[in-house]
């Protein structure tokens, strides 16, 4: 793929990162909310033409006998000329999140946003420790700095299902603008 080409995740193209990884079976994320939510990843893409910007979708799965995050096999959307995001969006992959109450693993900012069922941004991820964020010293590496984390729930608004993050190389102090743009691309 040529630099400034745009990508789209599609679930049936992402490698599996873990072994035996099954759908949370109470959370999991039907094919059509899957497609609903591509959709509105593509819709935010267009909004979003001129930012460096990775959107990805987290959502929980069971590894052996606990839930974690993963981003793995979920949709996600890369902006143009995203070189670094695109490394980080390859990194996360590599990532999980506990979610279960009594895991003892890293929550990271997908752990935390997923469990709290609460939005949480930073003007700079850089600035988070490595126990808060895990990804940290990668995000120094591919200069990965403005992050927002919003959970989505199932249509009913009584369970969260996963979370979107949104991952920028400048730093933010407002997201009012993606925001917005999500409240938008939702529908």
């Amino acid at each position: 793929m040529s630099q400034g080409e745009e990508e789209y995740g599609d679930v049936n193209q992402l490698p599996t990162t873990f072994l035996g990884v099954t759908p949370l079976d109470n959370l999991h994320l039907s094919r059509i909310v899957k497609e609903r939510i591509t959709q509105a990843l593509r819709y935010f893409k267009e909004l979003n033409k001129q930012n460096q910007i990775l959107v990805q979708l987290w959502a929980p799965v069971k590894v052996r006998n606990c839930y974690v995050l993963s981003t793995s096999e979920q949709p996600f959307v890369l902006g143009p000329y995203s070189n670094g995001l695109k490394q980080y969006r390859a990194v996360s992959l590599l990532y999980s999140f506990a979610v279960d109450g009594d895991s003892k693993g890293a929550l990271g900012l997908p752990g935390h946003v997923f469990r709290q069922k609460l939005s949480e941004w930073t003007p700079n991820v850089q600035y988070y420790t490595s126990k808060e964020e895990p990804r940290v010293h990668h995000a120094e590496k591919y200069d990965v700095r403005g992050t927002l984390a919003l959970p989505v729930f199932e249509p009913s608004g009584q369970s969260c299902i996963g979370l979107l993050e949104l991952v920028m190389t400048s730093q933010e102090i407002s997201y009012a603008s993606e925001i917005n743009n999500v409240r938008k691309a939702r529908g």
